[in-house]
């Protein structure tokens, strides 16, 4: 029987790619997952499928030399949308690995509505996004979440779902955009930390040392590290 699709793993330090790998949910936090094949969007099917058992991965499209027009199948696959890294056809001769790794790279960094929906997802607790979308827009444009509620009012609706505060949403949502743009110009007044305030952030909320975190590619894995830190959940 022939696949519709084949996938690729990449993970921390990105050195090789494990072909057709076993047990894709429970690659290490900073992975990547290339779907190559040639109906894009049995591809996508695949790659979306993927996202919902292990949603901390980087999920990558590598374009055939021959391909159809993107759009109409991402319209349909909403939940890859802002997140996916389409990987054009490498040069002749080229490295494949470090070509996926440079495209992730150049991915746009991740907004305060992506960073929102990704948490109310992954805690499935949708009524949490526009809270969240609220507190990530202060903390990466600094524009006052709500001027009918205060940071503690926030504090408190938060804590029905875990212990991190207002304060602490901000700082995951300044952590997630720092850890992308060190590697492109991101277009947020919060993107770049201090080094002090982030090695802070790295050790506290998602307890690895400032240098693991700058090893890893992608901002899916912060909120996951962050997320299981705080217990919210379970592995």
């Amino acid at each position: 029987m022939v696949r519709a699709s084949e996938l690729v793993a990449l993970v921390p330090p990105y050195r090789t790619a494990l072909q057709h790998p076993d047990g894709l949910a429970a690659l290490s936090l900073g992975s990547i997952v290339l779907a190559k094949g040639e109906t894009t969007i049995a591809v996508l099917a695949e790659l979306t499928a993927l996202s919902y058992r292990a949603p901390w991965l980087v999920p990558c499209l590598a374009l055939p030399a021959r391909h159809e027009s993107l759009e109409p199948p991402l319209l349909l696959v909403t939940e890859l949308r802002d997140r996916l890294v389409v990987v054009n056809p490498a040069r002749r001769g080229s490295d494949e690995v470090a070509h996926v790794v440079a495209s992730v790279r150049r991915r746009a960094a991740p907004t305060p509505t992506v960073l929102a929906r990704w948490v109310a997802r992954r805690l499935r607790a949708r009524e949490l996004e526009a809270p969240l979308r609220h507190q990530f827009e202060q903390g990466l444009g600094g524009a006052l979440a709500d001027r009918g509620r205060s940071a503690a009012s926030y504090s408190r609706l938060f804590s029905q779902y875990g212990r991190y505060t207002a304060r602490d949403w901000r700082a995951l949502a300044r952590l997630c955009v720092h850890s992308v743009a060190r590697t492109i110009e991101a277009d947020h007044s919060g993107a770049s930390l201090p080094l002090r305030t982030a090695s802070h952030y790295a050790t506290r909320y998602l307890r690895v040392p400032y240098h693991v975190m700058t090893e890893r590619l992608g901002w899916e894995w912060v909120l996951e590290a962050a997320l299981r830190a705080g217990r919210y959940l379970t592995s």
